[in-house]
């Protein structure tokens, strides 16, 4: 990136820079006093969400960080596990937290909201941040689920909030829906006219006593979604209802994301596997050693691909204790079984992708 004399953004106090327009500081024109972040939130009220490296957006957290701040915590319904950051936690866990959980409409017709409350609440019960948290909200800013409600709790916080969580939870767009809320009732929103934090975070001003702080979104090395095909990527946003698919799969047999990835049954008894995924990508059943074979015929063909494919890697679970599990795969959503003994399954995908094994969720 290009920046001139590090001259920074009057809002926010990131430097400005000409050359990357998806990253912080971009301006058109090195005389403009505000990046186009800021420039957008204050003509147009709608927040612009840029990424940052984990690792830099930490070690700013952890050198800024004060028991004042309370840390809304965002994360996707459609990818909980894969949407956690445990050094975040670590960072924030004595501070007060409020998580807000996202996308719910993709499932609230299939299960209900107090059931969703207590898996979160058994996801971080054994979390560093558990003892902190001070209450679970849920939301879609798609719909503008429980907006308005998130709006009076935090009418109700005597600190000032720092919305934080990984890329693509939509933590953006909640406050997006937030500002469109606050300006139906006709009190606008503004950007403090002072330099930001090094963490190059907007304060929000709602005519409260607190301030919002938006911060970067961390980028999630772990999810699907940065390492397919780019001409995929909006496709895989997922915005609509889940609508589950239930196979009977004997052993050796391999369920096909398209060219995303697979999950195949290699031992156990005959087992019903319900999968929740993105509605655009198509299943495909085939046997487990007939796979590098439809790999192969199907490859160029199959409209949903990663960006290389040196990078596969396949991970065995064997089921060790009885118990109903969803098998979590970061980007494509889950897989829910009943597991006994002896079960065995095998997931080949991009080996940067998390995979985690889970009690139940729907």
């Amino acid at each position: 990136m290009t920046s001139y004399n590090n001259k920074k953004c009057i809002g926010c106090g990131v430097v400005l820079q000409t050359t990357e327009e998806n990253h912080p500081g971009f301006v058109k024109n090195i005389t403009q006093d505000y990046c186009l972040r800021c420039f957008r939130l204050m003509n147009y009220n709608e927040i612009i969400d840029y990424d940052v490296d984990p690792q830099q957006f930490l070690t700013q957290l952890k050198n800024n960080n004060n028991l004042q701040h309370h840390y809304f915590y965002v994360l996707d319904i459609y990818d909980l596990p894969g949407t956690r950051n445990i050094a975040l936690e670590e960072i924030i866990q004595h501070n007060e937290i409020t998580l807000i959980i996202n996308k719910v409409d993709l499932v609230n017709k299939l299960i209900n909201e107090q059931k969703i409350i207590s898996y979160v609440k058994n996801i971080f019960s054994a979390a560093i941040i558990n003892r902190n948290i001070k209450n679970i909200i849920l939301v879609s800013s798609l719909k503008n689920y429980h907006i308005e409600e998130l709006y009076q709790y935090i009418t109700q916080q005597k600190k000032d909030l720092y919305v934080v969580g990984c890329s693509n939870t939509g933590k953006s767009s909640i406050l997006n829906s937030l500002i469109k809320l606050v300006n139906n009732n006709n009190k606008p929103i503004v950007v403090s006219n002072h330099f930001g934090t090094t963490l190059d975070n907007i304060a929000l001003d709602f005519n409260l006593p607190i301030k919002i702080y938006d911060t970067p979104g961390v980028f999630n090395t772990t999810n699907l979604l940065n390492y397919v095909n780019k001409n995929n990527y909006k496709k895989l946003l997922v915005n609509k209802i889940l609508r589950p698919i239930t196979f009977q799969l004997n052993a050796e047999q391999t369920i096909f994301y398209e060219g995303l990835g697979s999950v195949t049954y290699l031992a156990g008894d005959k087992t019903s596997f319900h999968f929740y995924k993105n509605n655009n990508i198509i299943l495909h059943r085939t046997k487990y050693q007939n796979q590098d074979q439809y790999w192969q015929n199907n490859l160029d063909k199959l409209s949903l691909q990663l960006n290389n494919y040196a990078d596969i890697q396949t991970t065995e679970i064997t089921i060790s204790q009885a118990n109903n599990y969803s098998l979590w795969i970061s980007g494509l959503g889950w897989v829910t079984f009943q597991g006994s003994p002896g079960q065995k399954l095998l997931i080949t995908t991009n080996k940067n992708i998390k995979i985690t094994l889970a009690k139940r969720f729907i």
